[in-house]
């Protein structure tokens, strides 16, 4: 007998923040993916169970969805499932096709994104949310496994276990000796905050503490706002000064940019001056689900 993890997540419905929105079908970073997840596994198919579940795919849905599920054997548990063999897999099975039929036209996912079908075999990076029945998890479109004979597989899970770590100690990582990996955790921890969560509900903005906050603006203002071709999944500072959305209120301007100048470097310059001056008290958010 194996042990089965058997928790809750929502299935077709995903949100996102009206920024996340505009940029739907960019593939999500394992960072972003990591963020979202209740439980991220290296794992394999073993199994389809014959039976299906029909259940709700979010609380107070009227609509019901029928579930395949598929039993995922952890090979290696990276967050949340450190102490399970196996979890149950909810998922949409594609409908039949008939071979007589003419073809039909794609219907994907939000933005874009096609939703996920589970066989028994496939092995690779699983990013897994709760069903808020309690009865097992779910894949959404934007979490897509990554398989293992993909390229950069074996990259991905790296960045995914030093991301987990981030998570575990935000000011450990934080004070990191090199650079690039203060950046590398001011990326994550600002992902992580700034990111609607995925089982959805009404959020409030609640204050970082401010020690904390400190040391990610820092790390940002010191860091590559540029993506780097060697590691193009890594998330960059640039991209994390967006997500905190900063206005006029914050007292912050964007720099006016004359031709030929680089906005992102301007963008850089003003916003390590503004840290030094109206930004100095600034304490970031993060968006946290009502009780």
């Amino acid at each position: 007998m194996f042990r089965v993890l058997s928790l809750a997540s929502v299935a077709a419905l995903v949100l996102a923040t009206p920024v996340e929105a505009k940029r739907v079908m960019r593939l999500f970073t394992p960072v972003e993916k990591l963020v979202r997840a209740d439980v991220v596994a290296v794992g394999k198919v073993t199994a389809l169970e014959k039976d299906t579940v029909t259940a709700a795919p979010a609380p107070g849905a009227t609509d019901k969805l029928t579930y395949k599920i598929a039993v995922l054997k952890v090979e290696t548990g990276l967050y949340g499932a450190a102490t399970v063999t196996h979890v149950k897999v909810g998922f949409i099975p594609p409908a039949p096709v008939d071979p007589n039929a003419p073809p039909a036209p794609v219907r994907p996912g939000r933005g874009g994104f096609q939703q996920v079908n589970l066989t028994v075999g496939l092995e690779g990076l699983f990013y897994l949310t709760k069903h808020h029945s309690g009865e097992f998890y779910v894949i959404s479109p934007i979490l897509a496994p990554t398989e293992a004979t993909a390229d950069g597989f074996k990259d991905q899970v790296a960045m995914v276990k030093k991301g987990v770590e981030v998570l575990a100690d935000p000011t450990k990582a934080l004070k990191a000796e090199k650079a690039d990996d203060r950046l590398f955790a001011a990326n994550v921890l600002v992902t992580k905050y700034r990111t609607y969560p995925e089982g959805g509900g009404e959020v409030e903005n609640v204050k970082v503490p401010a020690d904390e906050s400190k040391l990610i603006l820092k790390a940002l203002a010191e860091g590559n706002w540029k993506s780097d071709p060697k590691t193009p999944q890594a998330p960059n500072a640039y991209q994390s000064f967006g997500q905190l959305g900063l206005t006029d209120k914050d007292g912050w301007t964007f720099p006016a940019v004359k031709p030929g100048e680089d906005f992102i470097d301007k963008t850089k310059d003003a916003f390590t001056a503004w840290l030094a001056g109206a930004g100095k008290d600034y304490q970031i958010e993060k968006l946290v689900v009502k009780k």
